[in-house]
């Protein structure tokens, strides 16, 4: 095999792209999760790995916990589209060594996610494999498809507390505990009636779940479709919690706040002409949402602290090869 440059799940997404779809295929590879239409009924599909050393490791984590989150991650890019789960499917690549009762332990983390999001699993695929590894595909239908562009001037907003799971796996590696955030990591818990609520009334006009970061994420929301679109989030906005302080640096809450990922809390954008109906609605509700900034056209995205305004420039989790 000859040697080429090395190059990242970006530019492998900018090869798998293409413009030429079905009509059934509503919104093309790169969204959360596929859109598709069939006949009057649209579904939403998405898939998601986690690998041994990768996404997480044996010393930190159970493996029924591993299993429930290989599910739960999938299902938060459902909760992105405001989809409702139905069913799910899974390979497992099983190593040597694995014992029966490992694969009992799968199992649990499993039924522990079909009962604590009403899905169902439907099948998959079994191979060996040098480590372990779960795919799982996430099917759910959808009755208000949200095309994702966000426009100038719209408030951002985020469904809960940032750096707490990348919190949680640092204080894992430094053989730590703190439930609270460990948890966040361990066993991320998916916002899909938020996001079925939020998606019903009309008011958003862009949604992503936060997987790799809130900087990166965040720069894939609002340029999505227009290139020309930033951001100004300010970090006093951001909900954060207050356990971050006892163990961390102000520097090190920082990063992980803005390019820690795992939180799997969503990320969005509220029509201009919606905005007072949407807050309106948060009140009347007790919903927790939290405003931390503006959509604008300066092409960069941008965080306000201590009086500074601060040009993010790459961050977040990204795959490379």
């Amino acid at each position: 095999m000859s040697k080429e440059f090395s190059f990242d799940e970006i530019d492998i997404l900018k090869l798998f792209r293409n413009d030429k779809t079905s009509t059934s295929f509503l919104n093309g590879i790169g969204d959360d999760a596929a859109v598709i239409k069939i006949k009057n009924q649209k579904l939403a599909v998405s898939c998601d790995s986690q690998v041994n050393n990768v996404h997480f490791k044996f010393e930190f984590s159970t493996i029924s916990q591993i299993a429930f989150r290989a599910v739960s991650v999938a299902l938060s890019d459902l909760a992105a589209m405001g989809a409702n789960p139905l069913f799910f499917t899974n390979s497992l690549h099983i190593p040597k060594g694995f014992s029966k009762r490992d694969i009992t332990l799968t199992k649990k983390g499993f039924t522990d996610a079909e009962k604590r999001f009403n899905i169902q699993l439907i099948g998959g695929n079994i191979a060996s494999s040098k480590v372990f590894a779960i795919d799982v595909t996430v099917i759910g239908s959808l009755d208000n498809y949200i095309p994702r562009g966000s426009l100038k001037d719209e408030k951002i907003y985020v469904s809960g507390n940032i750096g707490s799971a990348n919190a949680g796996l640092n204080l894992l590696k430094m053989k730590k505990v703190d439930k609270q955030l460990v948890e966040k990591y361990r066993t991320p818990i998916p916002k899909v009636e938020l996001a079925k609520r939020l998606s019903s009334k009309g008011f958003l006009s862009s949604m992503i779940d936060i997987t790799d970061g809130l900087a990166i994420d965040l720069e894939r929301l609002v340029k999505f479709k227009r290139k020309t679109l930033g951001a100004q989030i300010e970090w006093s906005m951001i909900p954060k919690s207050l356990n971050l302080e006892k163990y961390f640096s102000n520097k090190k809450i920082f990063e992980m706040v803005l390019f820690g990922g795992d939180d799997y809390e969503l990320l969005f954008t509220i029509k201009k002409n919606k905005q007072k109906s949407f807050e309106d609605y948060v009140k009347n509700n007790n919903l927790s949402v939290f405003e931390i900034g503006t959509t604008n056209t300066t092409g960069n995205i941008c965080i306000s602290k201590n009086s500074k305004v601060i040009k993010i420039k790459n961050g977040g989790y990204v795959h490379k090869f």
